[in-house]
């Protein structure tokens, strides 16, 4: 996989039907040399612009050569406050309990038995 900025952008004429569905061609220049065509499912433009740092791969064949790009970086792990996190937790467990019962007492009993049992299974992970 390469990283570099993209020099330019250029949309072909060529369409082809994916497993996104219609597909467009579009020929993309790279700062380090790298030409190619890369395919999007918009016919207006690609989920990318000139200047943005991108990752790629590049594979050739009879069709020429063909490129994968992304934006660089990617999805950052998001954290979660303790607070949010043990919501998220109680909800989980409040549902699974009023699957077996509705008396107030015995969803809470439930609801923390859960808990109790899902973090001492992840411990033993």
């Amino acid at each position: 996989m390469g990283t570099s900025k993209i020099k330019s952008i250029d949309k072909s004429d060529n369409t082809w039907t994916g497993q996104s569905g219609t597909m467009y061609d579009y020929m993309v220049c790279l700062e380090d040399g790298t030409e190619g065509t890369a395919a999007s499912t918009s016919p207006e433009k690609p989920p990318y612009e000139v200047g943005d740092e991108v990752e790629y791969t590049k594979t050739s064949n009879h069709w020429g050569t063909k490129l994968k790009i992304k934006k660089a970086g990617g999805f950052e792990p998001r954290t979660q406050s303790p607070d949010i996190q043990r919501r998220i937790d109680a909800s989980w467990a409040i549902g699974h309990a009023l699957a077996h019962t509705t008396k107030p007492e015995e969803v809470i009993e439930y609801a923390e038995s859960l808990i109790n049992m899902r973090n001492t299974l992840i411990s033993k992970l």
